[in-house]
């Protein structure tokens, strides 16, 4: 199949489709297909052409916004953060100025992410969870002590699932998600390090063929069917002990072809319809919660 772009007219999936009102209606019940969406550095185009696509199925999710880049070409402002969070989307923290965090000094390091969630906070926002830039900072013990002083939760990446008892990733072996080893040691996966996948990777690797991106999609959905199929992801009190989700996150949605970190508008539709057509439940970061007694995420 070549590689053509798919472009829909923004009228095509707005919300006032009359024949779908929210995309709970079609789950029939079936809690084990779950996506965790989540949206990266506040692009305008997430504003102007993923969110009419998300409101026409009733999908919600986390856009991690970077406080201090509000005002720059192509960003979201205050005002498109704000409708974003009337019509029930989360907002969540992405640092100030979005730095490799690994590098800073002590101060800055606060600046990135206390600054973040105190700049988040003055404009009305009660943020819980932080996302790292670059899928940089979840190893470095120095980055994730600051991080668990101002959020509960923290994403990184990349991986294409994300086990909620933190014990499914083979290379890295695990009984639960609690931070430390016990040699002070960070744990691989933990409530500072809840493991996602950049979506734009694949687009980059798939050569952005629409063809490629679509079956790679799918894929990474399906393959939660594994270990999911017990008594339904949302009974995790140790009854599917290796419950895992895909937590996807994509950046700028537009309608361009071939650009790096940008998702062409018509392909993001087609994978939004694919979840709503195929009964998955769509949530965002707000969904998920850590149990400080067994030492697992588990989603509400």
């Amino acid at each position: 199949m070549t590689n053509v772009a798919v472009l829909l007219p923004i009228e095509s999936y707005s919300q006032s489709s009359s024949n779908i009102t929210s995309a709970n209606n079609n789950i029939a019940n079936n809690s084990s297909k779950i996506i965790i969406l989540g949206f990266d550095d506040n692009r305008k185009g997430d504003f102007t052409y993923a969110k009419p696509i998300l409101d026409k199925y009733g999908f919600k999710a986390t856009f991690f916004i970077i406080c201090g880049k509000t005002t720059d070409k192509g960003a979201m402002n205050w005002q498109d953060i704000a409708a974003m969070q009337r019509d029930g989307m989360d907002i969540e923290s992405h640092t100030m100025t979005h730095k490799h965090l690994n590098h800073l000094s002590a101060s800055a390091l606060n600046f990135e992410i206390a600054g973040s969630k105190q700049c988040l906070v003055s404009h009305g926002y009660n943020v819980t969870s932080f996302a790292y830039p670059y899928d940089e900072g979840a190893d470095n013990v120095t980055v994730v002590n600051t991080v668990a002083k101002n959020y509960e939760l923290a994403r990184s990446g990349s991986e294409p699932l994300m086990f909620l008892h933190c014990n499914g990733f083979k290379n890295h072996p695990q009984t639960d998600c609690r931070t430390y080893l016990p040699d002070g040691k960070l744990t691989y996966a933990n409530r500072y390090a809840i493991r996602s996948l950049s979506f734009d990777r694949y687009e980059i690797k798939d050569l952005f063929n629409n063809a490629s991106i679509f079956s790679d999609f799918v894929t990474i959905l399906n393959s939660q069917s594994n270990y999911n199929k017990a008594n339904g992801i949302t009974s995790l009190s140790g009854i599917v002990t290796n419950a895992a989700v895909p937590l996807i996150t994509f950046h700028n949605v537009r309608p361009v072809n071939n650009v790096p970190y940008t998702t062409n508008v018509g392909v993001f539709a087609e994978l939004m319809k694919y979840l709503h057509d195929n009964g998955y439940k769509v949530l965002d970061m707000a969904n998920l919660r850590y149990d400080t007694k067994s030492n697992t995420l588990h989603i509400t």
